[in-house]
């Protein structure tokens, strides 16, 4: 008689140790650090983080593309014509909990989700529609359920062109001197300052070997590389595209002795900084907290290539796969949504 045969003759469960393995595509990329993971897990297996779609979810996904009216899930709209529905700052109002899951329902979210845009404070991007009238209609369902939301177009953004990459600065008691990637130089006064967006780019890259021999393959060797660098984008009332300063790229020298051993600390230190200097600034650090949220307006596509291949002997070729996935667009776009949003602020306050 088996062990498993002993268990069951005493009543006990018998439950299968051999480990179940999925394939890519069924793996879950969890939203706040990118890794995948299997689709049977409720939270992340590396950070925690809840995840958005779970095995269960999975079964209903493909009708709730067909049936969501805004084009957030599966069909996105054209930049010329996207609109985005963006909650309205500072709504301190208590929601009943009953208006709550008709938001989140609404707007395929968790309720946990619909209460941290809502204790935010801030204007955070609910959903992307595909058109003028369908972002007006979902403004004012969220409306009737005791929330205010504005619309705002997407190609106002101009995501197609991307911002100056900054590799070192120059303080003085006017503004700051910057000295671009690409070469020649720029400027900008203090009180031309208007906002700093705080964020990271995560990249996570998986590369699966197999080996091939008469029409059938065998995995080899799967290889995984995950990076994560602060950056953090500066912009200014005359500079529609502003500046960007990546961590693994920049001098920190304008510190001077305030430098520091590392990333994390030189930018906290660049931040005060520029806080200190510029009275108009403003400081967003909202992005790692609305992470996860951000991926219901901004999705995370992972992109599949195949690598090199080579002959390994007789009829047999090794091929690799690679898929990567990093958070670059959602970063520039809420980066870039953030500027708008507050020179609309400033233009209204005139």
């Amino acid at each position: 008689m088996t062990d498993g045969d002993k268990a069951e003759s005493l009543g006990l469960e018998v439950s299968d140790a051999r480990p179940h393995s999925f394939a890519p595509a069924e793996m879950i990329t969890c939203d706040a650090c990118l890794r995948a993971n299997p689709p049977t897990r409720s939270k992340c297996l590396y950070c925690g983080a809840d995840l958005t779609l779970t095995g269960n979810d999975r079964e209903g996904q493909s009708s709730r593309e067909v049936i969501n009216p805004i084009g957030q899930i599966g069909q996105p709209a054209s930049v010329s014509d996207a609109h985005y529905v963006v909650l309205s700052p500072n709504q301190n109002k208590v929601v009943a909990e009953a208006s709550l899951g008709a938001i989140a329902s609404l707007l395929h979210l968790r309720t946990t989700e619909v209460e941290i845009a809502l204790g935010s404070g801030c204007a955070v991007p609910l959903a992307r529609a595909a058109s003028s009238e369908q972002a007006a209609m979902l403004a004012g369902k969220l409306h009737a359920l005791g929330i205010g939301a504005d619309t705002f177009r997407e190609d106002t953004l101009r995501l197609d062109l991307a911002g100056r990459k900054i590799r070192a600065l120059e303080i003085s008691g006017d503004g700051l001197a910057a000295t671009p990637m690409n070469g020649g130089s720029a400027g900008v006064r203090w009180d031309d300052l208007i906002l700093i967006v705080n964020g990271r780019l995560l990249v996570n890259r998986v590369e699966v070997e197999e080996r091939q021999r008469r029409g059938r393959s065998k995995p080899l060797d799967t290889r995984e590389l995950f990076s994560d660098e602060p950056v953090v984008d500066l912009y200014m009332r005359s500079d529609e595209l502003g500046w960007r300063i990546s961590s693994s790229s920049f001098d920190f020298s304008c510190l001077g002795t305030e430098k520091a051993m590392t990333a994390f600390e030189n930018f906290t230190t660049l931040i005060n900084l520029l806080r200190l200097r510029a009275p108009k600034i403003g400081v967003d650090d909202s992005y790692r907290s609305l992470r996860a949220l951000l991926a219901n307006v901004w999705p995370l596509e992972p992109q599949t290539r195949k690598g090199e291949w080579r002959r390994s002997g007789a009829g047999k070729v090794d091929v690799s796969t690679v898929t990567t996935i990093d958070n670059e667009i959602q970063f520039n776009s809420y980066s870039r949504l953030r500027q708008r949003l507050k020179l609309r602020e400033l233009e209204s306050a005139q």
